[in-house]
């Protein structure tokens, strides 16, 4: 079967999110000129107020016919916010080619048979390496074409030299968030997860991997530590900013907010994004990244074209193209350009290309551009964050793993208690397992 036609009658459709308002309104307006007929609302909403905002619209009545997801999909269902967008996902020819991950991993779908919702933006996790470090040390760059887990992680001892105050890594995403995905292509989400069960033996080896680089010392001081005075003079500077790391696991907009700007190149910080490596024997390319949702309202007297919109707006190639053009000619109200914060979701190839122009290429003056290629060439299979995807894996976070009552959070036990991770795994599944499944009966 096939889409149904848009309608011809005249209608309004709200769409809401956090995305740069300047490019929304843009992408809107390009929408109405192809669909004379619709008039596009849009609502912009910080993340600091947006789900109290989007209830708000909500108990007015007002809810918008398409909106993002903020964090955890359990607002959403909760909520009842998420319209069934079954019948038009699965019978739209474009979603064939889109990022693997989100088809074969059923993403949005909830442990269902049905599409409630879909990555609307991709901004991928990244190994960031500080080629002046390489170089200050005389070692080679790893080949960001050909390394793996194994590699990744003895890279990270060679490259800490305490005698010069240098260390090996410091880190905003982690790597006990990434190994289990690293390590095994059947996994679906956080902490193990299949898609229907949590299996958590990779999360521990994963943490115990973190906990040993700490103690060892591989990792830089943390923030506001009488070590980070005693290592680079000042205790609030940020470890990245210091000169002295070699890697810094991190996201993908880290790069344009700030690697790619004078200040960190003129002080000689040349980060380049490396792909998160697979453990030997994993023949995946699935790695850890954000991916943000959106859906349609359970409520729009226009699902179709509710659809479309989001569509438009977020993942489709039609829209990509105006997006492109968008990010090379609009700037913000202070002037400055739009950041190309997030990666296509679409793996049509005019797309990427248009994407890469935005990034060091071949005429890069630090000879940037072959880790840029390496990077597009293999961030195409992500698995998104739990508590997008995963019912209920914001209460076990919150409540279970993050609970401080007993003196310690899971990972401070592990890191500061010298407690083997894999001595938690059985009671951690089954309480990670058990807070699925409750909010899975809310789902029914």
């Amino acid at each position: 079967s096939t889409l149904p036609a848009m309608t011809t009658d005249k209608i309004t459709l709200t769409y809401a999110s956090w995305e740069n308002d300047v490019l929304t309104k843009y992408m809107a307006q390009k929408f109405m000129e192809k669909y004379p007929n619709i008039t596009v609302e849009t609502i912009y909403y910080g993340t600091d107020v947006y789900n109290d905002s989007l209830l708000n619209l909500v108990n007015a009545g007002q809810t918008p016919d398409c909106f993002w997801i903020l964090g955890e999909c359990d607002f959403a269902i909760e909520n009842e916010l998420l319209g069934d967008m079954t019948q038009y996902w699965e019978n739209d020819p474009e979603n064939k080619n889109i990022l693997t991950t989100i088809n074969d991993g059923k993403f949005g779908y909830y442990g269902t048979n049905k599409k409630w919702a879909t990555p609307v933006k991709y901004l991928p996790d990244c190994i960031y390496a500080n080629m002046s470090v390489f170089k200050q040390l005389n070692k080679e760059m790893p080949d960001p074409n050909n390394w793996t887990w194994e590699d990744f992680i003895q890279s990270i001892k060679d490259m800490t030299v305490p005698e010069q105050g240098i260390f090996g890594y410091n880190d905003y995403r982690t790597i006990i968030t990434w190994y289990p995905i690293a390590a095994d292509g059947k996994c679906w989400g956080e902490f193990g997860f299949d898609g229907t069960s949590f299996h958590m033996d990779n999360w521990a080896e994963g943490l115990n991997t973190q906990a040993a680089l700490i103690n060892g010392k591989y990792h830089a001081p943390f923030f506001d530590t009488d070590e980070a005075e005693a290592v680079f003079g000042d205790r609030t500077l940020w470890a990245a900013y210091s000169g002295k790391i070699a890697y810094q696991l991190d996201a993908w907009w880290t790069f344009n907010n700030l690697f790619s700007t004078q200040d960190y190149l003129d002080k000689g910080l040349l980060y380049v994004p490396y792909a998160i490596p697979q453990v030997k024997g994993n023949d995946s390319k699935h790695a850890i990244g954000t991916m943000d949702f959106g859906g349609i309202s359970s409520n729009t007297a226009h699902p179709r074209e509710a659809y479309e919109l989001l569509k438009w707006m977020t993942w489709g190639v039609d829209g990509w193209k105006e997006k492109l053009n968008a990010y090379a000619t609009l700037t913000n109200a202070d002037g400055s350009k739009l950041s190309v914060d997030n990666l296509p979701i679409t793996l049509d190839k005019e797309i990427w290309d248009g994407v890469r122009k935005f990034f060091p290429g071949d005429d890069d003056q630090y000879g940037r551009g072959k880790y840029f290629d390496a990077f597009f060439a293999n961030c195409k299979e992500p698995i998104p964050y739990g508590g997008t995807t995963i019912p209920g894996f914001g209460t076990f976070i919150r409540d279970v793993y993050n609970d401080a009552t007993s003196g310690a959070t899971v990972e401070q036990k592990v890191i500061n208690n010298g407690v083997n991770a894999h001595d938690l795994v059985a009671d951690l599944e089954q309480k990670a397992n058990k807070c699925h499944e409750d909010a899975m009966a809310k789902l029914k």
